[in-house]
């Protein structure tokens, strides 16, 4: 899908697919590192976890490769098409793992909850890697084409990850799925035997409060000065150890 392509699709539909933008084997070398950092006790701080469905927050501060996926070409021109030149990523991303036995997630929209009304324009360009295939039977994202259109600030009452409307997203180790984050969405069940995981950024416009994106974490200062050029335009001066030295609640 062309980069033209994929903006017209995640207009009219809420999400788009860039299909082999790393390598699969890259892909696969980060899956395993992501892998590791879930089963190492000192990075349970950052982790938000249930027993088949984890999530380790700060991969920017923790794995250089993933910078490369930040900063795709690709990526950020259809970020910044909906979102204007000026983006950033507020948190430093996450991994998320997916073990077989996983159970449906709720349908959700991202960050919208606390708006007192839904903005008429993308206030987040959600994205996730897959580092491994995501098929149907280990819980590809499923998302409900057209929804990010209805300006709501969760699915309706009754709406869950086995309704009719929902379509999972599959695609090859390497490939990445974006979407407006009002678009209903969930992570479903993982029947298979095996490990799905996924590399989590968002993209935002400079209004947005970094706060609202729960669980996020900020970027270090010693990994901001490491970072190359295209990177830290991604990190303007948004820097700390911790949430709370950074994050206001409004």
């Amino acid at each position: 899908m062309s980069v033209e392509k994929a903006i017209r699709h995640l207009a009219t539909y809420g999400y788009c697919v860039l299909e082999d933008r790393i390598p699969a084997e890259r892909a696969q070398r980060m899956a395993n590192k992501y892998l590791e950092l879930h089963n190492d006790p000192a990075d349970s701080s950052s982790s938000v976890s249930s027993s088949h469905y984890q999530t380790v927050f700060g991969i920017l501060n923790l794995d250089d490769m993933a910078w490369a996926c930040a900063t795709c070409p690709e990526v950020l021109a259809v970020a910044r098409h909906f979102l204007g030149e000026r983006i950033r990523i507020v948190s430093g991303g996450c991994s998320k793992v997916t073990y077989p036995g996983a159970q449906d997630q709720s349908l959700h929209v991202d960050s919208a909850g606390l708006f007192l009304e839904v903005p008429n324009i993308p206030w987040l360009i959600n994205s996730i890697w897959m580092l491994t295939d995501f098929t149907v039977e280990n819980g590809a994202t499923g998302v409900v084409p057209m929804s990010h259109l209805s300006r709501r600030n969760h699915p309706p009452n009754g709406m869950g990850p086995e309704h009719p409307l929902v379509k999972p997203v599959t695609g090859r180790a390497g490939s990445v799925l974006m979407w407006h984050s009002g678009l209903f969405h969930a992570a479903r069940a993982n029947q298979s035997n095996q490990i799905r995981v996924g590399l989590n950024m968002g993209y935002y416009p400079r209004w947005f409060n970094n706060w609202m994106m729960g669980g996020h974490q900020p970027i270090w200062p010693e990994t901001y000065e490491r970072m190359p050029p295209e990177m830290k335009a991604l990190c303007p001066g948004r820097l700390a150890k911790n949430r709370a030295d950074l994050y206001e609640n409004p």
